[in-house]
């Protein structure tokens, strides 16, 4: 009896030390850690509270989307057609969100399956699955969006094969938003008849899926330039234009039309042209420009430049957001004596470490007597005309619009392109929002910091332990 006695006194003695009752008020507070985290989850998913924490909001619209929506005053549904429970995670997160911001914009879900011929009353599109209708309800004008449009595809070098690497939503949907809400839509005239690089399929599809118009024209032939012409495209010409098709240029300029340039290394070479740029201000030299600074461009490639891009209308969804290159560059600077009406902003520059070489050197390197120093990759020029405005944006890399370049959403070439038409053709609703990355973000790590956290992985941090060890086991033996 004794004996039971003495168990029971510790037991009891056992409830009532320091460690038990360290271990209990631990023991307690993760209970209430664990119930706090039940609750508010509860909460959360009753009141369909959701938090998007990824790095570039891929379950987030835009604030350029936002804007676009806040500022629609038409009614506007968007139908998105899936079949019940075939809803892409994804586009099913972000269109859900396209009715928060404003009451006049409507999503709703339509089966193709169920409703095979609902679309044929607003256009003549095959519809597919997974794919979506934008329709102007005011004025019935309507826009289809198919899956195509909004799946970013790159090809895979190491399966020889296309995958997606990413969505491009909220680009397809809010291009249609423009498309059934402007009466205004962008035309360009794309010169030819000079060897011009113009407009290529990759190119016009781009240009055509965000509501722009390309045309194409041959200035001796036509004679003038249509009125409907919203923005002259001149796109590197490898043989020089008569007299007669400048005069034509330069009135069109000075009755206030807009026009973008892109130049390569011949355009000093084409007299007439180039005396085109001299007139409004610009030099274009001779040579393909190189960096010398490594910052400002691709690895061991001095001559695929990566300019300083300035914040400018043009440039502002672009700059500190994805790398503009500049492949076979050549060098502009501003005339001294330009006219005091021109006002000229920069958009792309080099670094002062840049310098032009001869399209016939032996080498990339820098030599003595090359012309170095900043240039302009790209500009943007206005004179006061009359009532109106001149408008140039001038671009001076040869392959600035290569196709593998604009349909990398990893470059801004695209965007600038399309913000340049947008800013000259006052396009109020138009925005440009990046698509949004499928791909795990990689940790990179240098050959040498790799070797040193090896070193500190396998050797330091074991050694560091063992030694830790060794210490409180003396120390305790000690006591």
């Amino acid at each position: 009896m004794a004996g039971k006695e003495k168990l029971g006194g510790r037991v009891k003695a056992s409830f009532e030390t320091r460690k038990f009752k360290g271990g209990a008020y631990a023991t307690a507070l993760s209970v209430i850690a664990v119930a706090l985290v039940i609750i508010v989850n509860l909460i959360m998913t009753k009141l369909d509270i959701q938090l998007d924490v990824t790095d570039d909001g891929k379950f987030s619209l835009d604030p350029e989307t936002v804007r676009l929506l806040e500022g629609i005053d038409e009614d506007i549904t968007i139908y998105y057609f899936v079949q019940s429970g075939g809803e892409s995670p994804y586009f099913d997160n972000l269109f859900t969100k396209y009715d928060d911001y404003n009451s006049r914009v409507k999503v709703e879900y339509k089966d193709p399956v169920l409703h095979p011929k609902f679309a044929s009353q607003y256009v003549k599109d095959s519809v597919t699955t997974n794919s979506f209708l934008v329709v102007n309800e005011s004025t019935g004008k309507a826009k289809y969006v198919p899956t195509s449009e909004v799946l970013v595809q790159e090809f895979n070098y190491n399966t020889f094969s296309s995958q997606t690497t990413g969505v491009s939503l909220e680009s397809g949907l809010n291009a249609a938003i423009q498309h059934v809400t402007n009466d205004n839509l962008p035309v360009l005239y794309s010169v030819e008849g000079h060897g011009e690089a113009g407009v290529s399929t990759t190119l016009s599809t781009l240009l055509e899926k965000n509501n722009i118009t390309v045309n194409d024209i041959r200035l001796l032939t036509q004679g003038n330039i249509p009125e409907d012409c919203d923005i002259l495209f001149i796109n590197q010409p490898q043989t020089d234009y008569t007299p007669e098709e400048i005069e034509m240029v330069k009135e069109y300029l000075a009755a206030g039309g807009d026009a973008i340039l892109l130049l390569d290394f011949k355009t000093p070479e084409l007299e007439a042209f180039n005396g085109l740029l001299t007139y409004y201000g610009m030099d274009v030299h001779e040579g393909i420009l190189c960096e010398g600074d490594s910052r400002y461009c691709m690895y061991q490639m001095p001559h695929v430049v990566l300019p300083t891009v300035y914040n400018t209308e043009i440039t502002e969804s672009v700059r500190n957001r994805k790398y503009v290159l500049a492949q076979t560059v050549s060098g502009i600077t501003l005339r001294e004596d330009k006219r005091e009406t021109l006002t000229i902003e920069k958009l792309l520059e080099t670094s002062e470490a840049s310098y032009l070489k001869s399209t016939e050197a032996e080498t990339l390197e820098k030599e003595e007597g090359d012309l170095s120093g900043r240039f302009l990759v790209g500009l943007n020029l206005t004179e006061a005309a009359g009532e109106g405005e001149t408008r140039i944006a001038v671009y001076s890399a040869k392959f600035f619009l290569d196709d593998t370049l604009i349909q990398n959403s990893s470059y801004g070439n695209m965007d600038i392109l399309l913000n340049t038409i947008n800013v000259f053709t006052e396009q109020e609703n138009a925005v440009a929002v990046p698509a949004k990355s499928l791909m795990e973000e990689q940790l990179t790590v240098p050959s040498a910091a790799g070797n040193k956290l090896l070193l500190c992985t396998t050797v330091l941090l074991p050694l560091g332990i063992i030694g830790v060890g060794i210490y409180v086991v003396v120390r305790r033996r000690r006591k």
